[in-house]
């Protein structure tokens, strides 16, 4: 669907499923014919005398800048006028020495006469000017401060994607000096009820052109704000309205990091620029891609959780459980881009972070483990960092929560989209081997030389990719990038001679509304050694989900708890094997098995190997079973909730989730439910029986049930078999 290109210099970039600007032209001189035609009489024909004298060359001096407009357009016979923001980014990498990218986000505004809420004056004061100015301020509306605007999410219209712009340094004789811009813009679809992922079509709704003159815009813009640009939208040639853009921020868009610290963890911390000049921190590494990142170090030594020991490895419910409770109970997205760092200490060994899809909505929050660190099993190119724990090594440590922060604005690892590099989105083990020597990257020194910023793809990404895939909130995590079966042309895939895949269930015919175990594992079934992720998980992101069924439809399967980061592609010897499962039943894209009948469940595994996208692909069949009697019926209908999805997606103990308690109890039989049985049923259905393992502890109370809870192990990888051919590295 994507409207753009190749946008990283080097390596080949698998397009996103979404609109996205790319590099234009940029036109600084007269405007060509294609241009609007200049209303105005006819000069006719040269007279007989000859040609007359040549008009006056008039500079234009518009000063149309780079950044973030707030756009105004009024289409004619419309009362809502649609509002927004319109990038202009001349600064983009890839875009040329002339070339820049524009893109823009509209959403439904409100009738002119309608007072919004943020316009009210405070409870108990008077909304007069007189009383204002008495009290030495002005009324919200009549003293706009120069920012990005935010719009609500459900209001979300329209994506622009920038085809041309010209800004005339001069013009002739009685021609005006415009700006022009001409746009595609793609409508959209909204999501379904409780749902998150709408769509944009794959080809653009219409094409628009935007002439606009510099304006004078009306007090306070001249100190707070400004340019000013106003005119007329034209849709081949049809007047279909007026605009107005008002330059309001040299960044492109702006996001709040709130960070939350657990007694005795050390949260990341500003380290020293390379240049010796200034500082690096997480504002300074979102400034490389234009974004206005405001940092809220907000709570410091938040109690540890009853029943948790924090220097171990968490559990995914006990994690979830923290962030739904210390993250800021205000917040609302609609209104602000606002996502949430929680650091704890952990232990070596466990992961130096995770991001969760999903706390109430997606993309919400991520977390950073201090006490973990740098161990020689993730890669033998960590230097002075090997076996040291983050809070030792800030400059690492920066990285690597800079690299959660990103994934909860939806980006991905470099190493699947393009290749492994010295930039935040590639894993940490991966930016090592990358600085350990010229046979895979640039030379350098892990950590001393880690780069702290984006990438061009990434950058570029964070810049322009449409509003609802970026904000949280929004899309769900990695919804915008390809996913299941490769279609051909887009991966090379491997011969089954060469790399296999076997995807199996443990059962051939579930039951409708039971969970159901997939397991599938990578083979080199070769007889040299092949270069593959070391993690085949879907937590690690290399491996994708879907689920076909038998309409045709497929469904993707996302993992809720993105868990990465040791993640990196390494050798596997002949004949060896990673073998990864996971139990499908929920994820941020709804019930994987929703109805009765033959479901494919297809698993792929791809990446990015000198810059080509290569994977393998496999597939199982599996029925899913018509209730055979009440009690299946009454106990699917307990279990097909998205609560109970999450209970089974952070592998149980998630007590915090109380609907999903009171349905599994009552789903074992322990008291009556939400569908009313009772307390002394015996579980007698197939779907009680797959929820065995899963269901809460009867035994404790619910508030205090996690001190029950067993600590997980460090955080189990990918099986790796090994074969008598292996030879090392």
């Amino acid at each position: 669907m994507s409207t753009g290109h190749e946008l990283s210099g080097t390596a080949a970039v698998e397009l996103p499923g979404v609109p996205l600007a790319v590099p234009i032209a940029f036109e600084s001189e007269q405007p060509g014919s294609d241009a609007p035609p200049i209303p105005g009489p006819d000069p006719g024909p040269f007279p007989p005398s000859g040609p007359p004298e040549l008009p006056p060359v008039k500079p234009c001096n518009l000063g149309f800048k780079d950044g973030c407009y707030a756009v105004t357009f009024k289409p004619k016979g419309v009362v809502r006028p649609l509002v927004g923001t319109l990038r202009v980014d001349r600064g983009a990498p890839d875009a040329g020495p002339d070339g820049v990218i524009v893109s823009g986000d509209l959403y439904t505004g409100t009738p002119p006469w309608v007072v919004q809420p943020e316009a009210s004056p405070a409870a108990g004061q008077s909304g007069s000017v007189a009383a204002s100015l008495s009290r030495g301020g002005l009324p919200f509306e009549l003293l706009p401060v120069r920012r990005i605007p935010i719009h609500p999410r459900h209001r979300y219209d329209s994506y622009l994607s920038g085809t041309r712009l010209s800004v005339p340094a001069f013009t002739l004789g009685n021609r005006p000096c415009q700006v022009t811009i001409d746009v595609d813009q793609f409508d959209y679809t909204h999501p379904a009820a409780g749902s998150f992922e709408g769509s944009f079509p794959a080809s653009p709704s219409r094409s628009l052109r935007f002439v606009l003159h510099r304006s004078s815009p009306s007090f306070p813009h001249p100190v707070f704000g400004g340019p000013s640009f106003q005119g007329r939208v034209f849709q081949g040639g049809v007047d279909r309205g007026s605009i107005t853009l008002t330059w309001v921020s040299a960044y492109l868009r702006r996001a709040v990091l709130e960070i939350d610290v657990l007694t005795g963890a050390v949260a990341p911390a500003p380290v020293p620029h390379p240049s010796g000049t200034g500082s690096e921190y997480f504002d300074t590494v979102f400034a490389g891609a234009r974004w206005e990142l405001t940092v809220e170090e907000d709570q410091v030594n938040v109690p540890v959780p009853g029943g948790v020991d924090p220097n171990v490895c968490w559990s995914s419910a006990d994690l979830h459980n923290l962030m739904a409770t210390v993250r800021r109970a205000s917040t609302n997205l609609d209104a602000e881009w606002r996502t949430h760092l929680i650091v704890v200490p952990a232990a070596m060994g466990c992961s130096r972070g995770v991001m969760y899809d999903q706390i109430d909505v997606p993309r919400e929050g991520s977390a950073s483990f201090s006490d973990d660190g740098y161990p020689a099993s993730h890669s033998s190119n960590f230097g002075t960092a090997e076996d040291e724990m983050q809070r030792e090594v800030p400059r690492a440590y920066l990285r690597s929560a800079s690299h959660e922060v990103t994934h909860a604005f939806n980006q991905i690892h470099q190493e699947s989209e393009t290749s492994a590099d010295n930039s935040i989105m590639t894993t940490t083990p991966s930016v090592a081997d990358v600085l350990g020597g010229p046979a895979t990257g640039a030379p350098g020194v892990f950590p001393d030389q880690i780069n702290l910023g984006f990438n061009t793809t990434v950058r570029n990404h964070l810049a322009h990719m449409p509003d609802p895939v970026i904000r949280p909130g929004g899309w769900p995590f990695a919804s915008w990038f390809p996913s299941g079966a490769p279609q051909a042309g887009d991966r090379e895939l491997f011969d089954a001679s060469e790399l296999s895949l076997e995807v199996t269930v443990d059962t051939a015919r579930a039951a409708f509304g039971a969970p159901v175990t997939v397991t599938w594992t990578l083979t080199n079934t070769s007889d040299t050694e092949l270069v593959v992720p070391n993690d085949v998980r879907l937590e690690g992101l290399f491996a994708t989900m879907t689920v076909t069924d038998d309409r045709g439809s497929e469904r993707p399967v996302r993992p809720f708890v993105i868990e990465c980061e040791a993640v990196r592609l390494a050798p596997l010897a002949p004949g060896g094997q990673l073998t990864a499962s996971y139990r499908l039943f929920w994820s941020t894209a709804g019930f994987a098995l929703d109805r009765p009948g033959r479901h494919l469940v297809g698993v792929a595994v791809t990446w990015s190997t000198a810059g080509v996208p290569v994977g393998a692909t496999g597939q199982v069949e599996l029925w899913v079973d018509h209730p055979t009697n009440d009690a299946e019926n009454r106990d699917a209908a307990l279990a097909m909730n998205p609560e109970v999805g999450k209970w089974v997606a952070l592998g149980g103990g998630a007590y915090h989730l109380t609907e999903a308690v009171d349905r599994l109890t009552a789903l074992a039989g322990g008291g009556a439910g939400p569908e009313g049985r009772a307390a002394d049923a015996a579980p007698s259905s197939r779907v009680a029986e797959a929820f065995a393992g899963l269901l809460p502890d009867r035994g404790a109370e619910t508030g205090d049930s996690t001190a029950k809870r067993t600590r997980r192990a460090p955080a189990k990888k990918a099986t790796v078999r090994k074969t008598a051919k292996k030879t090392g590295r």
